[in-house]
């Protein structure tokens, strides 16, 4: 089970990081594969966009931890399963990034794993320290077809801000709750109650906004579902655009085609 998080310092509007694992939990003996994406929901969580950028493999961390306590570098099992491509739209060249990573490993230990996978930048749109930390829990039993308890699934990562299970997240069915903890620096966030299991989504409110103009929401509406006093606030202060979103924009420009000049004779009047 994927339990991403993206952690901002700063600007909230880069594209969230996800790692979700093929199966939440695998006889052990068995493969796992580790899909490591940036993307985009859409509109009331109904589909899931996977966006161009992806982890750098030069800035980003991939590491795994095992049921006995080591802690696996996956960098030299990761992959790209895209294809960059130099394409131009409107007389302008970019470098269209398709696809994402992916690793895997052999769980050859029953209990449970943890894939760890981070991002410090700093990027140039903002400029703002852009921090991604995120992580996979996946279980390895004898036999898959049983609901034998794991523990080690609440083991903390020292990750910048993230997300504890307190309880066992590869053994959920439908409908099961899966409760958890949010931590800031190895703290629960302020505002959490007492065991920090309550986000402060309010601290996500750059995400949040920007992610409403991506989806047509009319700024009025943004700004009232914000809580601003003044629009101006929402548009320039919390709404962020990238390359990406331009690009976007112009790939919605109606096709312009121009026509040659008819030639036609035009008789003498004499005058």
């Amino acid at each position: 089970m994927t339990l991403g998080i993206l952690g901002l310092i700063g600007v909230a509007a880069a594209h969230d990081g996800w790692i979700p694992s093929n199966v939440p939990r695998v006889s052990v003996g068995d493969m796992c594969y580790i899909d490591m994406q940036f993307g985009n929901h859409g509109n009331t969580h109904r589909d899931y966009k996977i966006w161009g950028s992806k982890w750098d493999m030069t800035r980003a961390t991939f590491a795994l931890h095992t049921p006995a306590g080591d802690v696996v570098d996956l960098k030299d099992r990761v992959i790209d399963v895209g294809v960059n491509e130099l394409k131009t739209v409107g007389g302008i060249p970019y470098r269209d990034v398709n696809g994402y990573l992916v690793a895997s490993f052999q769980a050859d230990q029953k209990g449970i794993y943890i894939a760890d996978v981070r991002q410090d930048v700093v990027v140039s749109y903002a400029p703002e320290r852009s921090i991604k930390c995120t992580k996979a829990v996946v279980g390895a039993v004898p036999s898959t077809e049983g609901h034998e308890a794991l523990r080690g699934y609440d083991k903390t990562l020292s990750q910048v801000l993230e997300i504890v299970p307190l309880n066992d997240p590869t053994s959920l069915a439908v409908g099961d709750t899966l409760i958890v903890q949010v931590l800031f620096k190895g703290a629960p966030l302020a505002d959490a109650d007492g065991s920090g299991r309550v986000v402060d989504f309010h601290a996500l409110r750059h995400t949040f906004i920007t992610r409403l103009a991506r989806s047509g929401v009319v700024p009025a509406v943004a700004k009232s579902l914000a809580r601003h006093s003044t629009i101006v606030l929402t548009m320039d202060h919390y709404t962020h655009t990238l390359i990406g979103d331009e690009r976007a924009a112009l790939d919605r420009l109606p096709e312009i085609r121009l026509r040659r000049p008819t030639l036609r004779t035009v008789s003498a009047t004499g005058t």
